[in-house]
């Protein structure tokens, strides 16, 4: 068994002090000498398992003292008291015990116990643990206090200068100073639990405030404490510890902030996917109906307007999708510079000339892999925020540069922006992109929400409130980071961070050739859910010449795969599918047809749940909503790369 006082820690020398380490069930892990001698234990023992904490204290003592081990749990340590421990002959020793946790990772507790006994003996161990229990609630960021109830002073032993800059260490002061540095609306609890501590009815209890700092800041404060009482059981004085759990505070709100961000990813992209399958129904009936008309035909401009309107609300779920994350990319190896270089050239058709527009591009920077598309988007998007919080006019730059975080790369090195500490960067190096502008700014309650979906602080009509949603989407979808840098009257700063490329060159892809038609019979297994989108494709198919069997899921085009297996020249499945998913429906066929063209199409998916690498040639995925023509292209590509029609 290792020891717990591995790595550092070791029991001290002093053998009247009695260690041990506990886990947090109670059993006994590893102890010193004094503490086997202190209960009459042996080393054996204590391999075998046999001791833990509650065999050894006395049943009656630790009536009193449970709420100690509930303190550790929740704040890492409790203040000292008495209890007795049972010795193998049958006897009990009184002792004056600390507990704490030091390990929250290893679950390792620890147990300072002071043999009572001897008066000399007490004295001297109450100095040492009075000692280690400051360090200890110092590590932990807190401050030891004792409440004399008879006087109504409250004495802060330590830590309130460190941790809350109040140099009150050691002097008695009136209870009402305390009480006045607590916020307005946290007060009235602490004052009903005094009451209660008066009144004999709390003995120990935990609460949650925020306190005054002396530079007027707010500190958010864990307080436990416990009730000493006197021979006769009534509250005589009253021992706690401050903690200082504002950090800890934030990062539980950066938590609830992430997992509202990401619910609201799963429903937008959820809502995105449903109505990409009826924008697929409208925009391919219209194309289909158009296909009908005579050029001189009155409803052509119907129709017309029918396809753009659609085309403007596929424009729509795009975004949605991108902040959901549920987009399917096509990553390549990309210069920033280069892009942002090249999309300067249109800003003068969509900045005005009351705004100047400076690019301070970094000498030379690394390679990102993302989806060009989507960068584009994300630096469009970037600019058209930033021109719309300058209307009067202003400035506007774009500024790229490259730096590493983490011991490997010399901490946070390079000329790039310093993320705040909600925005936990992973070691690695990085390529950056910041957006400036000399707008009004935002306050923190704006900044906050600035990535949400829908929020907007322009005017109703004048944005969608998904243009800072796009880009938090597609920057976390390819593995970089994101945040702003604001407050009213000093303008915005945008930071866009991606990782950067190890492999300074790639091998360039083939510029995709675009292919006709394919004459002749084919036969398509079609795999749909959605019967509108499903009745619109077999129609589409079917004028194009092909013979099409149609499956409303997986396990229906199984059977129809069984059937006609040596027929079929090319699946066209949808991707998410109840019972059986387009994924596993192609893992199960081309086990058995490895040679299979597929077509997936969906209105959202993730890389990973499609089967077949970007680059497969017998692989293809077409995003929803698709025009008729891109479907038809799709599928003849395809054909044309499956080669002659299969021997029947």
């Amino acid at each position: 068994m290792r020891s717990p006082f591995d790595g550092g820690l070791r029991a001290p020398d002093d053998r009247s002090v009695a260690v041990a380490a506990w886990s947090q069930d109670g059993r006994i892990l590893d102890a010193n000498d004094a503490f086997l001698s202190l209960v009459g234990a042996t080393h054996d023992s204590l391999l075998a398992g046999e001791l833990s904490w509650d065999a050894l204290e006395d049943p009656v003592a630790a009536a009193s003292t449970r709420v100690m081990r509930t303190l550790v749990a929740e704040a890492g340590m409790a203040p000292p008291y008495e209890t007795l421990l049972r010795h193998q002959d049958g006897s009990t020793v009184p002792v004056l015990v600390v507990v704490t946790t030091l390990d929250r990772v290893r679950g390792v507790g620890w147990c300072f116990a002071l043999d009572l006994r001897t008066q000399k003996a007490t004295e001297a161990a109450l100095r040492t643990s009075e000692e280690r229990y400051r360090l200890v609630t110092r590590a932990a960021g807190g401050a030891i206090w004792e409440w004399d109830l008879a006087r109504e002073q409250i004495t802060f032993l330590d830590g309130m200068a460190d941790r809350f800059g109040w140099d009150v260490a050691g002097r008695p002061l009136p209870l009402h100073w305390w009480h006045e540095r607590i916020h307005p609306d946290d007060v009235g609890a602490l004052l009903a639990t005094a009451e209660e501590v008066h009144e004999s009815r709390v003995g120990n209890a935990t609460h949650s405030y925020r306190f005054r700092r002396a530079d007027n800041s707010w500190a958010m404060v864990h307080d436990h404490f416990h009730v000493v009482r006197d021979r006769d059981g009534r509250p005589e004085r009253v021992i706690g510890v401050m903690l200082d759990a504002t950090d800890r505070h934030a990062l539980e709100e950066q938590l609830r902030q992430a997992q509202k961000m990401d619910a609201v990813g799963r429903l937008a992209g959820g809502v995105a996917h449903d109505f990409n399958n009826l924008l697929t129904v409208i925009r391919g009936n219209a194309s289909l109906l158009l296909e009908q008309l005579s050029p001189e035909s009155e409803l052509r401009g119907e129709l017309q307007e029918i396809e753009r309107a659609a085309s403007r609300a596929s424009d729509l779920t795009r975004q949605l999708l991108a902040f959901g994350r549920k987009q399917v990319l096509q990553p390549q190896d990309l210069d920033l510079n280069a892009v942002v270089a090249q999309l300067t050239r249109m800003l003068d058709r969509l900045i005005p000339k009351t705004i100047t527009v400076r690019l301070t591009p970094a000498h030379e920077v690394g390679l990102v892999r993302a989806d060009r598309g989507q960068l584009e988007q994300v630096i469009l998007n970037l600019v058209i925020n930033a021109r719309d919080s300058m209307p009067e006019g202003g400035a506007l730059e774009l500024r790229t540069g490259e730096f590493g975080v983490g011991r490997a790369h010399g901490g946070w090195t390079g000329d790039g922006p310093v993320a705040p500490p909600d925005v936990p960067i992973r070691p690695g190096r990085y390529i950056y992109l910041s957006v400036t502008d000399t707008g009004a700014g935002m306050d923190e309650g704006t900044r906050a929400r600035a990535f949400e979906p829908f929020f907007t602080t322009k005017a109703v009509g004048q944005g969608t409130g998904l243009g800072l949603a796009t880009v938090y989407g597609i920057v976390k979808q390819s593995d970089g980071y994101v945040w702003i840098d604001s407050a009213p009257l000093r303008g915005t700063v945008v930071h866009v961070c991606l990782p950067r490329v190890e492999a300074e060159t790639r091998v360039a892809r083939p510029t995709p050739v675009a292919v006709a038609a394919v004459p002749g019979p084919r036969t398509v297994l079609l795999v749909e859910d959605e019967d509108g989108v499903r009745d619109l494709t077999q129609r589409v198919l079917e004028r194009q010449g092909y013979l099409v069997f149609v499956a409303r899921d997986g396990v229906e085009a199984l059977a129809l795969f069984d059937d006609h297996k040596h027929e079929i020249d090319v699946l066209v499945t949808d991707v998410v599918m109840p019972r059986l998913g387009g994924s596993e429906l192609v893992g199960k066929v081309r086990a058995q047809r490895s040679d299979l063209p597929v077509l997936f199409m969906s209105g959202y998916a993730r890389n990973a749940a499609i089967r077949g690498a970007p680059g497969d040639r017998r692989t293809r995925f077409l995003q929803k909503p698709f025009t008729v023509p891109a479907f038809q292209q799709a599928v003849a590509e395809l054909l044309a790369h499956a080669g002659p029609r299969r021997g029947r």
